[in-house]
């Protein structure tokens, strides 16, 4: 086994560290071996455990290798008890003792994932006791708030955070998240008898300016008196901020014997968070805490191990308790159509509201139609999408370098609008608006299909037809029209990672670059004290996440990788409002479109 493991090295289908985290816990043991290699190795693909089940299908390394994998299979010999065999060594235990390895509920876990996993979901049970509130004032406050919504999702879901410590509110893109965190802050201070402290949190600094920006909102002047307007959260702050997190040990100041001084926590995109900033979430918050976690747990799952939104999802399905019936029918006066609860491991899902309707698309809608198909792998619709019958969706197959070439002459006519803008010397932020209705996203951020690459190309596109002219400030290259996206928060600058902003020559003649905030104001910085940015003709789908844009143009490389699946693959579908294009391989497309990730 020793020897394959460094041959998969070579071939590059595992890390070193793989390598020499299978010779630390193993010593000798082939099968112990071969596991925590595995385990090492998906646990950086994001997976908190692998399923027994994972082995005995041999599905080594996730690797579409059949010549590797036939070489282990070999190795290993006779059929195998994975449970037992594992059980017999000294680095694997059932949880009961400290071990660097567990095996749990025929799943396989590093110690700290699985330890991880056990504190949240005690935590969850350890709040399931109910809020007490005043079901007639509430139920009165839930009907203003909806006034003309005899059976909404957003209602029940507002409702449950009244009786819950601790919601989690799951919706795909425009299923109205954002305007429910809104009426979820009014029904709180209006609910409250007495000042209380509400924070605003996401994970990344580009949402929370837009949590922030949605605190302008005028509708809390229309349910909010002038001293209840007061306890409303000034700013969001990011989830490294909150708890005080450090860059290079990771601990955080705010912990379990140092705890926030809160009375409700919200926090949006929960999708991006692991299981081990979840578990410090946790640890930090007092049981007087509301907790209040919005997502859609179809998106990407979080760049560290461990998608605990989707884990947490899974028991959406076992329905509402008798009591929380009971309640949300004093509180929204109809019939609640969940299934009741019939399993105790189930009372998590008290906790759960999916919201189902979509104010952005309807079920016409193509990319409503292709985002269901890529969500449910449903094979016959994408093959719609290839005979390009999919409304507003238009498919381009990329086999040969003409086509290719096809591709970056379709993608440059997209900007013709952008660049007549910025020759009439129109106002900046109607030149903004104009590459706002555009965006090409990517995969992969190398490769002739990555983001570095195909910038360049564009950039030479430009060139050649004499759109743009280079000149250098601090040896970078630049030019009008030039779009940047931040790629480090600069609280000074009041820049967020993944802010886009538009090269242009300001009044007095130097050079700047302006970035459009939600609230439609521009913000103007010297070209000069810029760091941190890259060009943004094409960005990847993990940086385009929480965004949207008028139309898209989504690009897959023409090989498998491991960044390709149906999550990436639905996210960078779901961004765009009016019009899609897509340039793959059709093999591929299939490929990545059946590509679970069940972290």
């Amino acid at each position: 086994m020793i020897i394959l493991l460094e041959q998969a090295v070579k071939e590059k289908i595992i890390r070193p560290i793989d390598f020499y985290f299978s010779q630390f816990i193993a010593k000798t043991n082939t099968i112990a071996m071969l596991v925590s290699a595995c385990l090492s190795y998906e646990s950086r693909n994001g997976y908190i455990f692998l399923p027994i089940e994972y082995f005995k299908k041999n599905s080594f390394f996730s690797t579409s290798n059949k010549e590797f994998i036939k070489k282990i299979v070999i190795v290993l010999g006779k059929k195998i008890n994975w449970s037992a065999e594992l059980l017999k060594h000294s680095s694997v235990s059932d949880g009961s003792i400290i071990t660097p390895l567990i095996l749990y509920n025929k799943k396989i876990y590093l110690y700290k994932m699985w330890k991880a996993e056990s504190n949240i979901f005690n935590m969850l049970h350890k709040n399931y006791k109910k809020n007490k509130i005043n079901k007639k004032k509430c139920s009165q406050m839930l009907n203003n708030l909806f006034p003309n919504e005899k059976k909404s999702l957003q209602k029940i879901a507002v409702a449950l955070t009244l009786i819950n410590k601790i919601t989690f509110i799951i919706g795909g893109p425009g299923t109205g998240k954002t305007t429910t965190i809104v009426k979820i802050i009014i029904a709180l201070i209006k609910k409250s008898n007495k000042p209380i402290n509400i924070q605003l949190s996401a994970p990344t600094g580009k949402a929370t300016t837009r949590l922030s920006n949605m605190m302008q909102n005028n509708i809390f002047n229309s349910f909010l008196s002038k001293k209840e307007k007061k306890y409303l959260p000034s700013h969001a702050v990011t989830i490294h901020q909150l708890l005080g997190i450090q860059k290079i040990s990771q601990k955080s100041l705010v912990n379990k014997n140092n705890l926030l001084s809160l009375d409700v926590l919200i926090i949006d995109e929960t999708s991006m968070i692991d299981i081990l900033m979840m578990e410090k979430i946790f640890f930090a918050t007092s049981e007087k805490t509301k907790l209040i976690f919005i997502g859609d747990h179809n998106q990407l799952s979080p760049i560290e191990s461990g998608s605990i939104l989707r884990n947490i999802c899974y028991y959406a399905h076992g329905g509402y308790s008798l009591k929380t019936i009971s309640d949300l029918k004093k509180l929204i006066n109809y019939k609640i159509s969940k299934k009741i609860k019939t399993k105790k491991t189930n009372f998590i899902s008290n906790n759960i509201c999916i919201l189902k309707k979509n104010y952005r698309f309807n079920k016409k809608s193509g990319i409503y139609t292709l985002s269901y198909a890529i969500k449910n792998k449903k094979i016959d619709i994408i093959q719609n999408l290839f005979q390009n019958s999919i409304k507003n969706i238009f498919f381009y197959e990329i086999n040969s370098t003409q086509e290719y070439k096809k591709m970056i002459e379709r993608i440059s006519l997209n900007y013709e609008d952008f660049w007549n803008k910025i020759n009439q010397q129109e106002k900046i932020e109607e030149i903004i608006k104009a590459f706002q209705s555009y965006q090409v996203l990517c995969i992969l951020r190398d490769s002739l299909f990555g983001i570095n690459f195909l910038n360049k190309t564009l950039e030479e596109k430009m060139r050649r037809t004499k759109k743009i002219k280079y000149f250098y400030i601090n040896n970078q290259q630049w030019y009008i029209g030039k779009p940047i996206m931040i790629t480090k928060n600069n609280k000074y600058l009041d820049l967020s990672n993944g802010n886009v902003g538009i090269t242009n020559m300001s009044k007095n003649g130097f050079l700047q670059v302006s970035f459009l905030r939600e609230n439609q104001t521009i913000n103007n910085i010297p070209a000069s004290i810029l760091k941190n940015y890259e060009t943004a003709w094409a960005i990847t789908v993990h940086k385009a996440q929480g965004s949207e844009f008028t139309n898209t143009a989504l690009i897959l490389p023409n090989f498998d990788s491991n960044l390709l699946n149906k999550d990436i693959l639905y996210t960078g579908i779901t961004r765009s409002r009016n019009t899609l294009s897509i340039f793959s391989n059709k093999d591929i497309f299939i490929k990545t479109a059946l590509k679970s990730t069940d972290k």
